[in-house]
């Protein structure tokens, strides 16, 4: 009986946690929401990044640098048009449309979609830069 009780006590003691653990759960449980709240632009902040913004935009020193394709390959170009053609005609939609029809001429990325055999209807348009990504045309056929 005796070693039954000794065993029973060493269990109890394996479920009890143990205090230092019990003391850094309690400190991140306590702590958790003021980092939260410190991941979050102040308005002073806001007010800072705008003013980095507004002097990019006004800047015109000739950095070293000169990107002549941001979106160098055809992935690439899908993973930019992608969501934007998902948030404004739906994503099972645009998926529906592979394969993408996908080519870079003369500095634009054009992408299209198809559609299968027999099918009657249209598919999306997107056409957009590959220097910095700004969209010129997107549309889609009915």
């Amino acid at each position: 009986m005796r070693s039954r009780n000794r065993s029973f006590r060493n269990l109890v003691s394996l479920c009890k946690p143990d205090k230092l653990i019990m003391k850094y759960l309690f400190t991140c449980i306590i702590l958790l929401p003021f980092f939260a709240l410190a991941q979050q632009l102040t308005k002073a902040d806001s007010q800072s990044y705008r003013e980095i913004i507004k002097w990019a935009l006004t800047d015109k020193t000739n950095y070293r640098f000169q990107i002549n394709k941001a979106i160098a390959d055809k992935e690439t170009a899908v993973s930019v048009a992608e969501p934007i053609l998902f948030s404004i005609y739906g994503k099972d939609q645009i998926i529906g449309e592979k394969p993408y029809n996908v080519a870079l001429i003369d500095g634009f990325w054009i992408l299209t979609g198809t559609l299968p055999d027999g099918y009657v209807g249209g598919t999306f348009l997107i056409i957009f830069s590959a220097k910095d990504g700004r969209v010129i045309k997107l549309t889609h056929g009915k």
